[in-house]
């Protein structure tokens, strides 16, 4: 579909070798997606990719469902690209390790007056789909010839997604209770996104989920509440909320501030109950956001602080 096309080159446009045979593939961020990046080339912190920042070159990976390389592939057409800044000089249909079918573009894109060399590997794994982009300036491109891009491409290898197991070692925190929730996502190494949904169910929909993040810093006794306000109101998946009640509590031994509220869901339009739990620690706190239909809110609000308090910093 068009809308992965532009999400994903709108996520590249704008960034700102060669490699012993038997180099290991490194999976940047921890991700399910890996490849043996050009000699010179190290991890973004944080980030799913690669920089060599002396030359302004770079290398991210983007991990998408597997149904998205079908529909990407099917309108990956130059002229699509070309709406998107990006001009296609070549595609290949090239085969990855493992029999992984892949797409290959090279091109370039103009950026105001500088002219970008960009290389694109669309390839469709067994679980997952990644797309690859290596994006330099043209001025650079003797130290990055096209033979090694290429060579660093087909080196792009997938391994099976991390369980919830490894997924939840990751994190800061421990959840001692799941009180019938999963993992839905892991975002960066300090939140998680748990939901009450089936497991057939990859995205957030009608059912009650719980976020659990680490925040930086000291937050003073008399900037807790507005603090708290400032973060209930940021709460994805809602809007139109309105804080019915709240005030500061005790949370595992710990100074913490509650609020709870009523909203609307983002799509739906549907009423959903809201509760934030911040939990103020000496050098940074723990948030907890629970989302829920108002009509089953106080059925779920038992299991909610049973997880707010089985959740401890490691």
């Amino acid at each position: 579909m068009r809308r992965f096309v532009r999400a994903a080159l709108a996520a590249f446009s704008l960034v700102a070798l060669s490699f012993p045979a038997a180099a290991q593939a490194v999976f940047p961020n921890q991700g399910t997606i890996g490849l043996v990046p050009p000699e010179g080339m190290v991890e973004i912190p944080g980030v799913p990719g690669f920089q060599d920042r002396a030359t302004k070159a770079s290398i991210l990976v983007l991990e998408m469902p597997k149904p998205a390389f079908q529909e990407i592939t099917a309108s990956f057409a130059p002229q699509e690209l070309q709406s998107q800044g990006v001009t296609v000089e070549e595609r290949r249909d090239i085969e990855l390790a493992d029999g992984i079918k892949a797409v290959l573009l090279k091109g370039y894109q103009t950026v105001g007056s500088a002219a970008l060399k960009k290389w694109i590997l669309l390839a469709g794994g067994k679980e997952q789909t990644g797309m690859v982009t290596v994006q330099f300036p043209e001025a650079v491109s003797a130290r990055y010839p096209d033979a090694t891009i290429e060579n660093a491409l087909r080196t792009v290898v997938f391994r099976a997604p991390p369980s919830p197991q490894e997924l939840l070692a990751r994190l800061p925190f421990t959840i001692d209770q799941m009180e019938g929730y999963r993992v839905l996502k892991v975002l960066g190494n300090s939140a998680v996104l748990l939901t009450r949904a089936d497991a057939g169910k990859p995205e957030l929909g009608d059912d009650p989920f719980f976020i659990v993040a680490v925040g930086q810093g000291e937050i003073r006794e008399d900037d807790r509440e507005s603090v708290a306000k400032r973060a209930i109101a940021s709460v994805p998946g809602i809007k139109e909320l309105r804080v019915e009640r709240g005030g500061p509590l005790r949370i595992g031994g710990q100074a913490g501030f509650e609020l709870i509220g009523n909203a609307l869901d983002a799509k739906s339009d549907k009423p959903v109950k809201v509760v934030q739990w911040l939990r103020f620690g000496r050098t940074g706190y723990l948030r907890m956001v629970g989302v829920a239909p108002t009509d089953s809110f106080e059925a779920e609000f038992g299991s909610m602080r049973g997880l707010r308090d089985g959740i401890e910093l490691r």
